[in-house]
C-alpha cells in the first residue's frame, strides 16, 4: 500500500459515531423492553382453597413477548399464557397491551371465545399481519369444571392419576392472522389432584448442545413428576446452551377436598 493511502475497509469517523449511536439506541430499547417484560412476569398468585398455581418465566438473550396472568374473577380462577411473535421492544409492548386488554375483558365477565375474537380483531386491525400471538386461556370453577380456549398455542398437558394426555380439543389459529377466525372452547371436569401444565414453545424448542429440541415427548414424560422436576429437566437438557426463546411454565393443580362443596 502506498504511503499515506487509506485502507478501503478503514471506517470513517462518521461511520464510527453512527455505529456507536446505533448501539446506544439498541441498548436503550433493550432496556425498555426488559423493563416491560419484568413487569409482565410479576404476577400475584391468589390464595385459593381449591387451586394451587406454580409458574416461572425465563427470558432469553433477546427480549421476547411471553406473558402469563392469573386473575380471580367472580366466576372462578382464570389463567392466561401468551407468546407474541418476534422479539424486542415491539413484541414487549404488544404483550403489555394484550395483557391489559385481556385482564379488562375478563373482569367484565366476557366469555373466553368472545375475548379471543376481540383480541384477534384488535391485532389484525392494528398490526396488519406484522405480529401474531398464541394464547391459552382457561377458567377453573370451584367445582373443578374447566373451560379452555387454545389460540395456536402448545397444547396443555393434563395429568389425572396415572394418565397423561394433551388437551387438543379447542385448538384454533393464533390471534392476529385472519380477521374472521372462528374460535372454540373445550370443557373438562377435574378431580382433586388433577393438574394442567401449560408451557410456551420456548420449552419444547429448548435446544441441547447438538441442536436437538427438548420436544413434546420429554414434556409429557416430566410433567407427571411435578413442576420443579420439569423446570430442572429443561435447564439440565440445555446445559450451557443459551435460551433461543423465552420459556414459561405454568402448573395448575385442582385440590378441592372431597365433600367441601
Amino acid at each position: 500500500m502506498a504511503k499515506g493511502a487509506t485502507a478501503l475497509f478503514e471506517p470513517t469517523e462518521t461511520a464510527i459515531v453512527e455505529a456507536e449511536d446505533s448501539a446506544r439506541r439498541y441498548e436503550h430499547e433493550l432496556s425498555i423492553a426488559f423493563s416491560i417484560q419484568q413487569r409482565l412476569s410479576t404476577v400475584k398468585l391468589p390464595d385459593l382453597d381449591y387451586a394451587k398455581i406454580a409458574a416461572v418465566t425465563r427470558a432469553s438473550r433477546d427480549v421476547g413477548g411471553d406473558f402469563f396472568d392469573v386473575v380471580k374473577t367472580e366466576d372462578g380462577l382464570v389463567i392466561v399464557l401468551a407468546d407474541i411473535s418476534g422479539k424486542g421492544i415491539s413484541a414487549a409492548l404488544l404483550a403489555s397491551t394484550l395483557q391489559g386488554m385481556i385482564y379488562g375483558l375478563l373482569t367484565s365477565r366476557m366469555p373466553l371465545i368472545q375475548i379471543a375474537t376481540t383480541v384477534n380483531r384488535f391485532v389484525v386491525d392494528q398490526l396488519l399481519g406484522e405480529r401474531y400471538a398464541t394464547i391459552v386461556m382457561l377458567v377453573l370453577l370451584p367445582t373443578g369444571e374447566v373451560e379452555l380456549v387454545n389460540c395456536g398455542h402448545v397444547c396443555p398437558v393434563l395429568i389425572s392419576g396415572e394418565t397423561v394426555a394433551r388437551i387438543q380439543e379447542g385448538a384454533c389459529l393464533p390471534v392476529g392472522l385472519i380477521l374472521d377466525t372462528e374460535f372454540a372452547s373445550t370443557r373438562l371436569q377435574l378431580r382433586s389432584g388433577d393438574r394442567i401444565v401449560i408451557v410456551t414453545d420456548g420449552v419444547t424448542e429448548a435446544e441441547d448442545a447438538s441442536g436437538d429440541f427438548f420436544g413434546d415427548e420429554r414434556l409429557e414424560g416430566y410433567c407427571p413428576l411435578g413442576f420443579a422436576a420439569l423446570e430442572e429437566a429443561v435447564a439440565a437438557y440445555r446445559g450451557q446452551v443459551s435460551l433461543a426463546d423465552d420459556t414459561t411454565i405454568v402448573e395448575l393443580t385442582y385440590c378441592l377436598a372431597a365433600g367441601s362443596l
